[in-house]
């Protein structure tokens, strides 16, 4: 009775241990594109060049908002 409850402990002990080490591993990476880099940093100069005119966008609205008052 005891070697069987040995072995069920061993058992067990292995498959928590497996389980423990599948969900801790990471699947590997592929290899990095520089391609994809370099399109990265367009994308947040381009994002960048739109909040800047977003900005000149709505300063000049104002300043028509502006305009028309003073010309009313």
């Amino acid at each position: 009775m005891k070697k069987i409850a040995v072995a069920l402990c061993v058992a067990a002990a292995l498959a928590a241990g497996t389980f423990v080490l599948a969900q801790t591993q990471t699947p590997p990476r592929p290899p990095l594109d520089p391609r994809i880099d370099k399109l990265l940093e367009q994308n947040e100069k381009i994002l960048q060049n739109q909040d800047e005119i977003l900005k000149t966008l709505a300063d000049m609205k104002e300043s028509i908002l502006i305009l028309k008052r003073r010309s009313s």
